[in-house]
C-alpha cells in the first residue's frame, strides 16, 4: 500500500491509512450510542401506543355500556293496559274509564260508566255511547240508543227479588215456557260467581227455528234473594248486543251489605 504524506510547517505529518484507522475508532461508540437511543425511543413509543389502544377500548366500553338501557328502565317505561271491565272493583256511581273488546272478532274501545246502585245493591260498568240508563225503583234498564225507549227491542234489564234463586229460575221458566224452548244450565261470572243461566233463544212453536227475539236470563243468588238480569235482543244482533251484554254482565257485582 503506497502511503501519502502532508508535509507542513510545524505540522507533524500523519500517514492517512493510520489516520483513517484512528477515526474509525472514534465512531464506533458515538454510533453504538445513537442505536441505544433509537432503540430506548422505539420501545417507548410502542409502549405508549399500547397504552392508548388499551385507554380508547375502555372508553368505547364505556361510552356502549352508558348508551345500552338497562332492563329496569325499560320496564319503567313499558305501556299500560286499558283496564278491563272487570277490574272495575272500587269505582264510584257515575265513573267513566275506556276499555279495549272484542266485537265480531274486531278489537273496539268501549267508554264505559262504572254503576253503583245502593237502593238495589248492585254495580256494574255499560257502555254509555250505546246505551242510555233508565232507572225505576225496582229495576235499572240499559237501553240501546238506537231503539224508541218505550217500546225497544235491545235493553238489559237488572232487577233484584226477594225470593231464592232456586225459586224466581222456577217462576220465570215457566212464563218464557209459552213462547220459547227454554234451556238451563249453570253459568260463572267473574265477580259474582255462579248463577242460574236461562235461555229462551228457540221457538216454542216450532223448535227447529230460532226465535225472532232472544232472551237470555241470568239469576245471580245473593244471601236474602236473587237479581234477576234480562238480556233483550234481535236475533241479528246476537253477535253484536249479545256480546255487549256479555262485558256488561261480566262487570256485574252484588255490595255486600
Amino acid at each position: 500500500m503506497v502511503s501519502f504524506h502532508y508535509h507542513q510547517s510545524g505540522v507533524k505529518s500523519v500517514p492517512l491509512a493510520k489516520e483513517f484507522a484512528m477515526r474509525k475508532q472514534n465512531r464506533k461508540p458515538a454510533s453504538i450510542l445513537s442505536l441505544i437511543l433509537i432503540s430506548a425511543l422505539l420501545l417507548t413509543m410502542i409502549s405508549a401506543c399500547g397504552k392508548s389502544a388499551e385507554s380508547d377500548e375502555a372508553g368505547s366500553a364505556s361510552l356502549m355500556e352508558s348508551a345500552t338501557p338497562s332492563p329496569t328502565a325499560a320496564s319503567s317505561t313499558a305501556p299500560t293496559a286499558a283496564p278491563s271491565p272487570s277490574q272495575a272493583a272500587g269505582r264510584q256511581d257515575g265513573e267513566r274509564f275506556d276499555s279495549v273488546i272484542t266485537i265480531e272478532g274486531m278489537e273496539e274501545t268501549v267508554h264505559y260508566e262504572h254503576v253503583k246502585n245502593e237502593t238495589l245493591g248492585y254495580e256494574m260498568d255499560y257502555d254509555y255511547e250505546m246505551f242510555q240508563r233508565r232507572s225505576e225503583a225496582d229495576r235499572d234498564c240499559f237501553v240501546s240508543v238506537y231503539d224508541d225507549p218505550n217500546t225497544p227491542e235491545n235493553y238489559l234489564e237488572v232487577k233484584y227479588l226477594s225470593q231464592d234463586a232456586e225459586t224466581a229460575a222456577a217462576a220465570i221458566s215457566e212464563e218464557l215456557s209459552d213462547r220459547y224452548e227454554v234451556g238451563r244450565s249453570t253459568y260463572t261470572l267473574e265477580k259474582a260467581g255462579d248463577c242460574i243461566r236461562l235461555d229462551a233463544s228457540v221457538d216454542a212453536n216450532d223448535p227447529t227455528r230460532m226465535a225472532q227475539q232472544l232472551q237470555l236470563v241470568s239469576v245471580i243468588p245473593t244471601s236474602d234473594g236473587c237479581f234477576v238480569v234480562t238480556e233483550h235482543y234481535a236475533i241479528e244482533g246476537s253477535e253484536g248486543f249479545g256480546r255487549r251484554f256479555t262485558y256488561f254482565l261480566q262487570s256485574f257485582s252484588p255490595i255486600t251489605k
